[in-house]
């Protein structure tokens, strides 16, 4: 395996000079191209563990979510580790479901030595990230906010996306709507719910026309959510999910049903841009841009990594994206 000797013989330049670079310190330039092009000859690999050693970080990033079977968070952890990984920065994936001990995850990240964490936080672990970040840990989260849990945060702008949704009902003409849209523990879908009543609001619509299901966010809440909706003598003349696994079960159940699809009922769900181009008829989408979402979160990571933790910090919000599919119709 080539050393800094090695590459010290090949270009007559000293070993500080050649540390400082592989260090990213300051070298002149005709040595740095002198340096990585002997570097690349003699297949030279920096060795990530001695320099976190001499520099006391690891060189990697904990990303904590609540489960690793949702195609948004897989996505999201995907677009974070593209990023970081450009950067130097390796990372160490941990799931947190609900059954697992308090602050678990957490503390197991940390005793690896993390130099950050990146975290779709779970209810049970907020208290344990909040203590990590008063101990000097940089904690970037994504989607979910909670009060009591300042650091730094990325998310879509969900009240602009639930209204986005209800006017897009009210342009093709549903005024009596459904919204499958998940519990009040998690923030996100609260806003979107928000925004999507707010909108319904501003154009006169009163709530006595919102159908509003408050269950889980899963598959199966989505599903039997969608099944009473369709069991009403007064159902709506359109349903909005409001998120992808309440979306998912809301398909399932139209699915059984047998309507007709938009004829029968119009459907707008949430994250379904997969789904979307295999469906018949392609499904009406509201899309999160995960990948702006995961460079954004990075990047607050790497700015806290470089500068440390502050007492301040920062909220970023994403626009939504809606994709029109076939799977609204519009009414006369």
């Amino acid at each position: 395996m080539a050393t800094y000797k090695d590459i010290q013989r090949a270009t007559g330049l000293s070993l500080s000079t050649i540390s400082k670079y592989f260090n990213g310190q300051s070298v002149r330039p005709e040595n740095g191209v002198a340096i990585q092009r002997a570097a690349d000859d003699l297949g030279f690999r920096l060795n990530g563990v001695a320099r976190g050693l001499r520099s006391g970080r690891s060189q990697t990033v904990g990303i904590l979510v609540p489960s690793l079977d949702n195609g948004f968070i897989l996505a999201l952890i995907a677009g974070v580790e593209r990023h970081l990984r450009r950067q130097g920065l390796g990372v160490l994936v941990s799931s947190s479901p609900a059954d697992e001990a308090a602050g678990e995850a957490v503390e197991s990240l940390r005793s690896r030595m993390v130099d950050g964490i990146v975290s779709v936080p779970s209810p049970h672990d907020v208290a344990a990230l909040g203590q990590a970040r008063r101990a000097g840990l940089p904690i970037v989260t994504i989607d979910h906010t909670y009060a009591d849990l300042a650091v730094d945060h990325v998310q879509l702008d969900n009240r602009a996306a639930g209204a986005m949704a209800a006017f897009h009902l009210l342009d093709h003409g549903h005024v009596r709507v459904g919204v499958i849209g998940g519990g009040d523990d998690i923030g996100s879908l609260r806003e979107r719910r928000d925004g999507f009543a707010a909108a319904l609001a501003a154009r006169g619509v009163g709530s006595a026309d919102l159908l509003l299901r408050d269950d889980d966010p899963t598959v199966d809440a989505g599903r039997r959510a969608m099944h009473a909706m369709l069991a009403r003598d007064d159902r709506p003349t359109a349903v909005f999910a409001a998120n992808y696994d309440l979306s998912v079960g809301a398909l399932i159940a139209l699915n059984e049903s047998g309507l007709a699809v938009p004829d029968e009922l119009s459907f707008l769900g949430f994250d379904l841009d997969d789904i979307a181009r295999v469906s018949r008829p392609r499904a009406t989408t509201i899309a999160q841009p995960i990948e702006v979402i995961a460079e954004r979160a990075a990047g607050l990571m790497l700015e806290r990594i470089g500068r440390g933790p502050g007492a301040d910090h920062a909220f970023v919000t994403v626009p939504a994206d809606l994709t029109a599919g076939e799977s609204v119709r519009r009414l006369p």
